[in-house]
This record gives C-alpha cells, structure tokens and sequence, in this order.
C-alpha cells in the first residue's frame, strides 16, 4: 500500500485541480471606485480601480465582493461592478462597439444618446446642477474628519 501512496495523493490532486471551477471575476462598471480595506463605504482607501479593471473574486459578504490588487486584498461594493463579461474599445457605438464612457453611464442607466434626447424634450431644465453633482466626492480626510467630529467609529475599531 505504501507503493501506492504517491500515486493515490497525486490522482487525488490531478482530480481536485481538474473538477475546481473557475475562479470568478468582477469589471468595474463605473469611471472611478475605491477598494476599500473593509466593506463599509467610509472605510479608508486601499487602492483605486476605474471602469474595466477586472479582479478576481475572493469573497462575497453582504454586498461587497473581496478582492485581490497589488496593495492587498480590499473590497469593491457590489453596485460598481458586474460579473458579466464586459468589453469596452475606443471605437465609437458606430462601429457596433462600445466606447469607456458608454459602458459607465450603461451601468448607471444613462448614456450620451439619452441625455442628449432628454436635453431636446427639456431645453428649459437646468442641467448645471446636475453636472456639479456629478463631480462631487469625499476624499478619506473629508470622510475622517466627518467620523472624527460625529464621534464615529469605522466597524472594528478600538478592538
């Protein structure tokens, strides 16, 4: 029997290693998202991840997928990515493909072609609040400093 041990362990390991599924991955579907180091929305920044990068999931817990990045292992919130295979080009929709910024509003539910027919049936409406909303954001100072004076705690922290 112990002849055979060997042989037994690497069929074993040829076995596992034949029938494990493929690793799953995730495409940001948004312009720009941070990873977080945990999965909460105010959790300092890890790293920073723009619309196509794929990653391979690690973990999925209540709404946030783990994953892996060159500065560690982070957590992206489910709402900017997709499992689904995402392919953007620099092409323009005219050639049948999609352009970057077309997947990212497509995510969101908006894209140039409807915005733009929505501008023509609404010429009256003010859209300029609309585009600085867009651009606003809060960086982890601005995030820390909101904790700081709330006497907020992130999750596990004081542990």
């Amino acid at each position: 029997m112990r002849r055979w041990l060997p042989f037994l362990l690497a069929a074993a390991l040829l076995a596992g290693a034949v029938s494990a599924p493929a690793a799953e991955t995730v495409t940001v579907i948004i312009k720009k998202t941070s990873i977080r180091r945990d999965r909460q929305f105010y959790a300092p920044t890890l790293a920073e991840a723009g619309l196509g990068d794929s990653f391979t999931v690690l973990a999925r817990e209540k709404g946030w997928v783990k994953v892996g990045t060159s500065a560690g292992e982070g957590w992206l919130h489910e709402s900017a990515v997709t499992a689904k295979k995402v392919t953007a080009s620099a092409k323009g929709p005219a050639g049948g493909k999609v352009d970057a910024q077309d997947v990212a509003l497509a995510g969101k539910g908006f894209n140039p072609q409807v915005e733009s027919e929505y501008r023509k049936k609404n010429p009256k409406d003010d859209f300029a609040a609309v585009d600085r909303m867009e651009k606003l954001g809060a960086g982890d100072k601005a995030i820390a400093d909101f904790l700081a004076e709330g006497h907020l705690q992130p999750r596990g922290a004081g542990k």
